[in-house]
């Protein structure tokens, strides 16, 4: 159980670190940077929040619940992502990001069977689907597009 919820304190972390860094874009004829930062932060900060959540679930049925909560938070941030409008330099690497977010919520199905299932072990699996590691590299794509990004 110790070892799922620092999994899950991880991926807390990691994945709000990770969607607050793709936001520092810039230039083009999409947004300005400030604008696109900031419009990031909010995706990012209600995400936070979402994530929290579940990190405090100390029992199998409360960790599905509020991963499901997680999930429905992705899609949100998926559908808000999509409508940012990126900088023309990061257009496709956001692209990357909205398709990557989408893939993560996804991919938390079987996890949440597992967990109503009474397998409090499933967190373990979520710090490596594919989904999450999508969303690093749509965010290193960014990085190496010349954008300075940070938690």
């Amino acid at each position: 159980m110790a070892g799922a919820k620092r999994a899950l304190a991880l991926l807390a972390f990691g994945a709000v670190a990770v969607l607050l860094a793709a936001g520092c874009g810039g230039g083009g004829s999409g947004p300005t940077k400030a604008e696109y930062v900031g419009q990031m932060k909010v995706i990012g900060q209600s995400l936070s929040t979402s994530l929290n959540t579940l990190g405090s679930a100390t029992t199998p049925a409360k960790a599905a619940t509020a991963l499901q909560q997680v999930q429905t938070d992705l899609r949100g941030a998926a559908d808000k992502l999509d409508a940012i409008k990126a900088p023309d330099e990061i257009k496709s690497q956001h692209s990357d990001l909205v398709k990557a977010v989408r893939d993560f919520a996804d991919e938390l199905d079987p996890v949440i069977k597992d967990l109503q299932a009474g397998k409090m072990t499933a967190l373990q699996a979520v710090p490596t689907l594919k989904g999450l590691t999508e969303i690093q590299t749509a965010s290193t794509a960014i990085t190496n597009k010349g954008y300075k990004i940070g938690g």
